[in-house]
């Protein structure tokens, strides 16, 4: 596909806002790109980056956990022509007014801020000085029809058509993002960039297995970690993923080394994904769950076979080992193709993320988990770091006996700079969850606003940070919530 013919293809208005956003940023100088610091907007900023390098503007980066009145201020007082606010910004939409900026994001739009209304959402074009590239903004989902990272790079595409070879990062800011979770594919706009992405031969997308470590997990440790779906007697069970494995006949290692998911036949594929099937079958599982076995995985055919750079899961979860652990540049550096310093450095980060969730998981285990009427949580003080709780959260809602009737809170001290203790709370559902009506970013970011706090994300994973004296009326709020949504779908069925 062309650039033009992409074009073409998207919704009027969305491309529209694109083509401003691109002539604003053409006409500048100087830019500086705020991003988020996870693997959509790590992918989002190397999009932006590259596109304004390629234009001639002199670009810097800065990295946010959140967009909080702090960082825009502080933003405003830069000596830049504009400021690009890359996966965030939206949220932040009345703090900006006032600053020559653009946005590229997909999160929901702060509702505070514009007059008119588009859609079902505020109008935030109403800010001359702010211009806004959002799906949001045109009825379309932020949540599985386009990224941050994809926001951006209709912008950059609009910029000049080079930067349609930028479509592979756009593929993968999506991937971070989980926004082929829901129907095991790429849906929307995101499937548009993916086509593109396909016909410059830069991403291959493919039926496969859809749990994480294809590329470089042994075989045994990819079924053991499976969490979608939970496999009963597998899923972390190391033992119990070692014996299945063996009793198919599959060799474990190919000499000393172990082999990998991209390591087996066609046909040793076959015959794990039938046998995962049936014994799903046997557990009782719905066909539904059990299809979730399978679906498309993002393969970047240039990237090496064997590393985390090849699968988009991989390379995504690379990203945010570089972010959340504070060394965001480092994954913005591997975006841009650096293989050598960037990429040692960012498998090096990789290693101590993993390190870092297997401590704070077998903590959070043992730590005991509180369950309320329509949630669950766990508080774990400052035992695990804010930037990676909400993944803790995850992981523990998908181990083994876990209780996946409920979302799962978590709680962490946020080490932000505050006058007011602070506390972090990320929460994780399931996709069964979601589809029984629960949206946690309303729930979250209502919650979060009644409290003083803050708060949004996606229906499945949000966040939201509230002063520490006010967690146990947050929790009574954020339950009653979840309540009613679950309620109100109820109702609809009925």
């Amino acid at each position: 596909m062309k650039a033009s013919g992409l074009a073409a293809s998207l919704p009027k208005e969305l491309w529209a806002s694109a083509c401003e956003a691109a002539e604003a940023l053409k006409r500048s100088s100087s830019a500086v790109i705020a991003t988020h610091i996870d693997a959509d907007g790590i992918s989002a900023a190397a999009v932006a980056a590259t596109a304004l390098e390629r234009a001639g503007v002199r670009p810097e980066t800065r990295f946010f956990k959140k967009l909080d009145e702090g960082a825009v201020n502080a933003l405003k007082a830069l000596a830049t022509d504009i400021i690009w606010f890359t996966d965030l910004g939206s949220g932040s939409a009345s703090r900006i007014e006032g600053a020559k900026a653009v946005v590229t994001d997909h999160h929901a739009p702060d509702t505070s801020a514009g007059q008119g209304k588009r859609s079902g959402q505020v109008r935030l074009t109403d800010f001359s000085t702010v211009i806004h590239v959002n799906p949001q903004l045109h009825g379309i989902s932020g949540a599985n029809e386009l990224s941050g990272a994809g926001s951006t790079f209709l912008a950059a595409l609009a910029m000049d058509e080079r930067n349609l070879d930028l479509a592979h990062l756009a593929v993968l800011g999506a991937v971070g993002d989980l926004q082929d979770q829901s129907t095991r594919r790429l849906e929307g706009v995101n499937r548009k960039i993916l086509e593109a992405a396909e016909g410059l031969g830069l991403v291959t997308a493919m039926q496969d297995i859809r749990y994480f470590g294809r590329e470089t997990r042994p075989v045994h440790k990819m079924l053991e970690f499976s969490s979608d779906p939970f496999v009963p007697r597998i899923s972390g069970n190391e033992q119990g993923a070692t014996g299945f494995l063996l009793e198919l006949g599959i060799e474990l290692k190919d000499g000393d080394s172990w082999r990998t998911w991209s390591d087996l036949t066609d046909s040793e594929k076959s015959t794990i994904m039938e046998a995962l099937r049936d014994h799903l079958k046997e557990c009782r599982r719905r066909q539904k769950t059990i299809d979730r076995l399978v679906g498309e995985v993002y393969v970047l055919v240039k990237e090496p076979r064997g590393t985390p750079v090849r699968d988009a899961k991989e390379y995504a979860t690379l990203l945010n080992a570089c972010g959340r652990h504070g060394k965001a540049e480092v994954g913005l550096g591997i975006c841009m193709g650096d293989r050598g310093d960037a990429l040692s450095e960012g498998m090096a980060l990789l290693r101590d993320h993993r390190s870092a969730l297997s401590k704070a998981l077998n903590w959070a285990k043992g730590s005991g988990i509180v369950r309320l009427r329509n949630i669950q949580f766990f508080d774990a003080g400052d035992e695990i770091e804010d930037t990676i709780v909400g993944t803790v959260a995850g992981m523990l809602l998908g181990s083994e006996g876990a209780d996946r009737s409920a979302p799962m809170v978590a709680f962490a001290e946020s080490l932000e700079m505050s006058d007011v203790p602070k506390v972090k709370a990320s929460v994780r559902g399931t996709q069964d969850l979601v589809s029984k009506g629960i949206d946690l970013s309303v729930a979250m970011r209502t919650a979060a606003e009644k409290v003083g706090g803050v708060g949004g994300g996606h229906n499945i994973a949000a966040g939201a940070t509230i002063p520490s004296d006010r967690k146990e009326e947050f929790l009574s709020l954020l339950d009653d919530l979840v309540g009613r949504q679950l309620s109100a779908r109820a109702r609809r069925l009925g």
